[in-house]
């Protein structure tokens, strides 16, 4: 269970709620880019997490804080013992592939099994990156497949698996499968900018279906 730091300023409660997501994915995915990009920095705490921040005002005049802290496996794959400790508590994962890599593509399935292993059937986020780098060869994973093996996907958990597709280095949304979806929810400031919105949007779906983050 995630910690929740609950605090008072005046007559008005403010609390936070922390919620753990895991990133994993093949080696030179692209998964330390991401998280700089979503940072928006160069360095991205050496690359090991980012944060997501979203205050919500409720009726009551209580305000939520709900903090997304994305966590990078890392080094942590190269320990298996560490891997409890890594997906404990977890309440989303997303799983990034190189969209000229078939190879990672084609690993989803496995790491997949591993985050539902080790922290049950959590919402997942496929992340395709390295749009920009598409060309027409036989290697790459066009945006159809990818988008028609979240669906299968979807329809074989019985719950919505989204793809995003990227290019971290640019800061790009090439296509987001969520986009017909509301992008958010009443009293949600501030503003995010484009490329961070997709994955904001996600976390608040998450903390809707989530009744303990409420």
């Amino acid at each position: 269970m995630e910690p929740t730091v609950e605090t008072k300023f005046d007559s008005q409660e403010e609390r936070s709620h922390t919620v753990k997501i895991v990133l994993v994915g093949n080696s030179k995915v692209g998964k330390t880019t991401l998280l700089e990009a979503l940072t928006g920095s160069g360095i991205a705490g050496r690359g090991y997490s980012a944060s997501l921040e979203i205050p919500i005002k409720k009726e009551n005049s209580q305000r939520v804080n709900i903090i997304g802290r994305i966590y990078d496996l890392r080094s942590q794959r190269y320990f298996p013992y560490l891997h409890s400790l890594f997906y404990y508590g977890a309440k989303g994962g997303i799983i990034v592939f190189d969209v000229t890599d078939r190879d990672s593509f084609q690993a989803i399935s496995k790491w997949l099994d591993i985050i539902w292993g080790h922290a049950g059937n959590i919402p997942i986020l496929i992340c395709g990156n390295k749009s920009d780098l598409r060309q027409d060869n036989q290697n790459q994973i066009d945006m159809e497949e990818a988008v028609s093996f979240a669906e299968k996907l979807s329809k074989k958990q019985n719950f919505k698996i989204s793809y995003l597709e990227i290019s971290a280095l640019k800061s790009i949304v090439a296509y987001n499968s969520n986009e017909s979806s509301e992008d958010s929810i009443e009293d949600i400031y501030p503003t995010i900018d484009a490329f961070r919105q997709p994955f904001v949007n996600w976390l608040i779906e998450i903390v809707k279906e989530d009744e303990s983050l409420g």
